[in-house]
């Protein structure tokens, strides 16, 4: 396996296709789009980011959410769950709280532009 290239391709579906955002994302259709196995997929992620599969898709769909709480005030915290890909708005806030250390909204009061 060509290492940096597979990761390079890893980068691109998580920045450019956003991938994570598919609530059905999971090891065996990432690895699929990566030309490798499960085992493989799971090792590069495990070796490279020091964490595994659902974790690294996680912290993924949690970075996009940050962004999205800034960027689109006006939406609401369960349709930037839903569209970072949770599958719930408790999975959403569960995965926040455990990466962030503090609930979606608060996280968007203490980042808010405020208003000119």
């Amino acid at each position: 396996m060509d290492k940096p290239k597979k990761l390079a391709e890893l980068e691109r579906l998580m920045r450019q296709d956003k991938l994570y955002r598919l609530d059905t994302l999971n090891l065996a259709l990432l690895a699929e789009q990566l030309a490798l196995s499960q085992h493989q997929l799971s090792e590069l992620i495990n070796t490279e980011f020091r964490q595994g599969f659902s974790r690294y898709i996680r912290e993924q769909r949690i970075e996009d959410a940050k962004k999205l709480l800034v960027t689109e005030p006006e939406a609401s915290v369960l349709s930037i769950g839903l569209t970072v890909g949770f599958s719930t708005q408790s999975n959403f806030y569960a995965a926040f709280r455990e990466i962030v250390g503090i609930a979606p909204g608060q996280y968007r009061k203490l980042h808010a532009t405020p208003p000119s």
